[in-house]
Order: C-alpha cells, then structure tokens, then sequence
C-alpha cells in the first residue's frame, strides 16, 4: 500500500475538527484519509507547541455545596440546620 500524503491545509482542518470535539475516526471520514494519520497530525502539532505547565505551585480548594444547599432547603422548612 503506497503512502498518501496530505496537504497542510488537510492537517490544520484535522486539528480544528479535533479542537471543536470531533474524533480521530469521524475526522478521517470528512477528511477523506485514515484515522491513524489524523491521530500523528494531532500528534506532532501537540510536540510542535510545547506548551509549558506554570512554574508556580497550585492550589486545590473543595467546596461541599451539597452541605449549604441541603442547610438552606432545612431553613426554608423551618428545620434548624445545627
């Protein structure tokens, strides 16, 4: 099987299908080619941007929202909520 090979503007509307939600198979059926090369276009842009993490230290906050909703539905029953 010989190799195709694909314009860039094929591989950039490959990359804004993925970014939009679309999968590797879907993206290979409207653009006509394997998905196998869709999946190595994704591949090598992700390697082209190396996107940096933050070099500073992040921090995790958890909210218990079921606590204040379930402690508001009591005082509108007139149920004291402790």
């Amino acid at each position: 099987m010989a190799y195709k090979w694909y314009s860039e503007e094929t591989k950039r509307q490959a990359l804004k299908l993925y970014l939009e939600g679309l999968g590797f198979r879907s993206i290979g059926r409207l653009l006509n080619c394997c998905h196998v090369a869709v999946y190595q276009w994704i591949k090598q842009y992700g390697e082209k941007a190396q996107l940096t993490l933050p070099t500073t230290e992040l921090e995790v906050v958890e909210m218990e929202e079921m606590h204040s909703y379930i402690g508001s539905k009591k005082r509108l029953l007139g149920v004291d909520s402790g």
